[in-house]
């Protein structure tokens, strides 16, 4: 047979059956003979391959345990039938093959099409490449399909993928289902190795007495502790997030960093929204800190706040504005014919940081009278518990990270869901959630770097704006640079006058609002009566332009502040008082996966020179090829051993537990959440797992109780 006779798959002889073409060093013969019942079997797979047909193994034989006979057949063999014993090949009461026990080469079907092959059971298999790319995609949160697409460029297209969309769906689903009831044990175990790791990391949790279901938990690494005592002056608590199967309720303690910048304190689990709840889980953020936050924002909870009434009674309690204020819009009655002015006036008012409490209620009230909606509920409400949200309650409370509630509590909403999904077990949550702490703190370190690098533009010959240029982190300058500037070129000073040891100065800013700025001569204090300074922590352009006049070149170091200087002149709002609050960070690094980097690194940049050349892309391939053999000396099979519970690892960095004290919760119900079973939109997963549990029927066409109709009887091949 010549070279040019395998461009045919098959062959007919004159009964109808088909022969497969391949090349003679391929093809079985009888008496063949193997060294092992494997290498017996894989010559058969890839006589099959290069054939165009499937197989399957199909019965054996043993004796003490040991298989000494194996059947391998087409994978179109035999029939689709309910009755399991109705195949092709008859076997006899000794267990010998009753007329076919030889090599049987026709078929009765034609070979898959060459154009089809990549399809074929057998030329679809996930290999370590395969593994590791959907081990890493999980990793970054990035689903089947989209891993599928990466999967099919990477290795440069459809045809030579080496698998299908749905083996990775498949493989994707298997190792969720390898972690059904066991993730819950296995986070506990992660951070029972965290913590022998880093004794700065701390966890602590509930189990239900009855039955040992996780009820609660807090967890906060070395790092966030540390982050706490220097930026935890404020600390937003937010509940809203649908985050895992259980809907158990995920709350994170966040505050802003020195760059403005969202960071995580710790976070927790809940499965309930009660006080009881809630106390456990301030008492234990208490506990781990060792100092209560001065001020927590947190959305309208009844709960949370009767809860933090008892356990931090001496912290300020604020409702988040951005909860509220998303509401408006709904909440504004349809008989406004102009709901747009309405929304406009009523956002100018609850915003103003400029309004005393007197002076916003008179406003709140002109406008609800105007709009006639001051008996409408929702509003007298929220002016019931106005000095619970109202800025106009906090001008003299030293609000520090939190300039705005909107905008802190929106982009943490936002940022926590991009890191995750409603139905993520404990081990997919905790996997992402850390990606998430990661994301954040490689911020903090990339503006790090640009503060201990960039020099700042000045914009003014004003010495003290170069002074806070070198102390100031630059995403703050930049807000204090504009004040800077405005009170350089648009302040005007409308009258001043002396009274004693006090100077008091009329000014005017560029919005053409009047303020009064006070200095007391002796003590050379300074105070402005918009406030900015004791909320935010830097000087009001009115106070600049006093400052200014007076030709002051270096502002005092108590109105420079502390909470936004560049990370090596910071001090901890809180002070440093354990130990524990040093970074664990380097403590847990792995050498091996630095080493992998590396060959990553090498590959990658020898794959992309030689992939200029065909030689060059030639010499690598035979290098590769021969390598192999000289690495894996004692691994004959050279074959991946890799299964779920590798692949586990390799995702969540801790192995399936083998012994199971700490289980998953029932489903809690939820604010949330969609309590009602029935209203929640069903997976593919769930509709095709009831429709095997549906009972069969009888078919009208062949009469058998089966799962198809008298219309799809008989469209299987068989």
């Amino acid at each position: 047979m010549d070279s040019s006779s395998y461009s045919e798959s098959t062959s007919t002889n004159g009964g109808g059956s088909v022969i497969p073409i391949c090349k003679p060093e391929l093809r079985p013969y009888e008496g063949q003979k193997f060294s092992s019942l494997e290498e017996g079997i894989s010559f058969y797979e890839k006589y099959a391959q290069e054939c165009c047909f499937d197989c399957r193994r199909f019965g054996n034989r043993s004796s003490g345990g040991v298989i000494i006979f194996q059947y391998v057949v087409c994978n179109r063999q035999g029939f689709h039938t309910v009755d399991s014993l109705d195949v092709d090949v008859s076997v006899s009461e000794d267990g010998n093959v009753s007329d076919d026990d030889e090599f049987v080469e026709e078929h009765n079907h034609t070979m898959v099409d060459k154009d089809h092959k990549r399809f074929m059971k057998g030329n679809r298999s996930l290999n370590d490449v395969h593994h590791k790319f959907v081990e890493d995609c999980t990793k970054a949160n990035i689903g089947p399909t989209s891993t599928f697409n990466l999967l099919k460029e990477f290795f440069g297209g459809y045809d030579v993928v080496g698998c299908t969309l749905t083996d990775v769906r498949n493989c994707s689903r298997d190792i969720k289902e390898k972690l059904k009831e066991v993730d819950v044990q296995m986070i506990l175990n992660q951070m029972q190795e965290k913590k022998r790791i880093c004794e700065g990391f701390f966890y602590k949790y509930q189990l239900s007495p009855e039955d040992n279901k996780l009820v609660s938990l807090f967890w906060s690494d070395a790092e966030s502790r540390k982050h706490y005592h220097m930026f935890g002056d404020v600390v937003a608590f937010d509940t809203t997030y649908s985050t895992n199967r259980y809907r158990m309720v995920f709350g994170p303690f966040t505050g802003k960093d020195n760059h403005g910048c969202p960071i995580a304190f710790g976070a927790g689990f809940v499965s309930g929204e009660n006080c009881d709840a809630f106390s456990w889980l301030f008492t234990v953020f208490v506990e781990c800190m060792g100092v209560a936050p001065r001020i927590i924002i947190t959305d309208q909870d009844w709960g949370m706040r009767l809860a933090i009434e008892k356990v931090l009674p001496g912290t300020r309690h604020r409702l988040c504005m951005w909860h509220i204020m998303s509401k408006l819009f709904e909440k504004i009655p349809k008989s406004i014919s102009d709901r747009e002015k309405f929304s406009k006036e009523f956002k100018s008012c609850v915003w103003s940081e400029l309004l005393d409490p007197d002076e916003f209620d008179i406003l709140w009230t002109s406008i609800v009278e105007k709009y006639s909606v001051e008996d409408h509920k929702w509003f007298k409400d929220m002016f019931l518990i106005r000095q619970m949200w109202i800025p106009a309650f906090f001008r003299d409370v030293p609000m520090g990270s939190l300039m705005r509630t909107t905008s802190f509590s929106e982009s943490e909403n936002s940022f926590f869901k991009r890191y995750s999904k409603p139905l993520f077990n404990f081990a997919d949550f905790t996997l992402q959630y850390n990606n998430a702490i990661d994301a954040q703190r490689n911020q903090t370190e990339r503006l790090d770097y640009y503060d201990s690098v960039i020099t700042p533009k000045y914009v003014t010959d004003l010495a003290f704006e170069k002074q806070l240029g070198s102390v100031y982190t630059d995403r703050m300058f930049r807000v204090v640079q504009d004040l800077i500037v405005e009170a350089d070129k648009s302040c005007r000073m409308i009258s001043m006058s002396t009274l004693e040891n006090i100077e008091v100065f009329k000014v005017s800013d560029a919005r053409k609002k009047i303020f009064t700025v006070r200095h007391e001569i002796e003590t050379e204090s300074y105070e402005c009566e918009c406030k900015l300074f004791l909320r935010c922590g830097y000087l009001c352009s009115h106070l600049f332009f006093i400052l200014r006049n007076k030709d002051v070149n270096n502002i005092p170091e108590k109105y420079v502040g502390n909470r936004w200087l560049k990370s090596e002149l910071l001090k901890a709002v809180h002070g440093l008082t354990i130990d524990e609050s040093a970074s664990d960070r380097g403590s847990n690094k792995d050498d091996k996966l630095q080493i992998a980097n590396r060959c990553h690194g090498r590959y990658f940049g020898l794959y992309q020179r030689a992939f200029r050349n065909k030689d060059h892309l030639i010499a690598l391939d035979n290098l590769l090829a021969g390598i192999g053999s000289q690495i894996f000396k004692d691994d004959c099979a050279g074959s991946s051993s890799l299964d779920k519970n590798d692949s586990i690892m390799n995702i969540y960095g801790i192995a399936v537990p083998e012994e199971i004290t700490a289980h998953a919760p029932d489903v809690v119900s939820t604010k949330g959440g969609a309590s009602d079973k029935k209203s929640r939109i069903k997976s593919s997963i769930e509709k095709a797992i009831e429709k095997a549990n549906k009972p069969h029927r009888r078919c009208g066409k062949c009469h058998k109780v089966t799962d198809h109709n008298a219309r799809s009887c008989g469209r299987n091949q068989t």
